[in-house]
Parts: C-alpha cells; sequence; structure tokens
C-alpha cells in the first residue's frame, strides 16, 4: 500500500514539475512575439492592447483607417479605454502607429485578419 502511495506522489511531483517548466518557457515566446509586433510598418491585429505616447491610459484596438467626424481626418487606429471598453463615441481614441509606445498585448490573430490588415495597409500607401 506504501509502495502505491510513494508511486502516486511520485507520478503527481513529476507532472507538477513538467507544467512548472512549461510555464517558465512561455516568457521567452511572448518576447520574440513581442519583437514581431512592434513593426510600425504593419497594422498590429484588432484587440491589441496598448501604451500611447503623452497617454496615461492604455487602449485596445478595435477599427482601422478610420475617420475622426470632428476633424475629417484619418488615422491608422481607433481605440478604447483598457480595460473599460467602449464607454461612448466620445471616448474613441484616433491615432495614428507613430504614437504607439508598447504593445501590452498582442490580439488575435487568423488567416482572414492578416489579410484585411494588408489590405488596410495597401490602401493607407495609397494616399
Amino acid at each position: 500500500m506504501k509502495i502505491k502511495f510513494l508511486l502516486i506522489l511520485t507520478f503527481m511531483a513529476f507532472t507538477l514539475l513538467g507544467c512548472s517548466q512549461s510555464a517558465n518557457d512561455e516568457p521567452n515566446k511572448q518576447e520574440e512575439v513581442k519583437e514581431e509586433i512592434l513593426d510600425k510598418t504593419k497594422l498590429l491585429p484588432i484587440g491589441t492592447v496598448v501604451k500611447l505616447t503623452k497617454v496615461d491610459k492604455s487602449v485596445m484596438i478595435y477599427g482601422y483607417n478610420q475617420i475622426q467626424l470632428s476633424t475629417n481626418k484619418q488615422y491608422d487606429y481607433i481605440g478604447v479605454p483598457y480595460p473599460e471598453g467602449n464607454i461612448s463615441p466620445d471616448y474613441n481614441v484616433f491615432f495614428n502607429r507613430n504614437m504607439i509606445e508598447d504593445v501590452l498585448h498582442n490580439g488575435y490573430v487568423t488567416d482572414e485578419d492578416k489579410k484585411i490588415r494588408e489590405e488596410a495597409d495597401r490602401e493607407e500607401n495609397t494616399y
């Protein structure tokens, strides 16, 4: 009975050690991704949370190539305060890629998303 208990205990210990090792590997993957997403020549995915220069609050991107009606100017991105989200149109944040100081979280990426971002980048380059 003691041998079974020791075997089970040993198995659980190795399982837990394996979990902690894979969790420790994760930050390295994040750093690799972060290097890639800081390319300001390409648009970031929807859902990306960024820190902007001269803005205290983090912002989550939810659209590309948007026109601000009050100024009739086009911006690379439209976002909302993070973590609050959409409060009202008065809280929308219009900004260009050169205002991005840091990427705090990369949004969800799919093949469809990549295609839309590439099209939006091409559209931006025609102006």
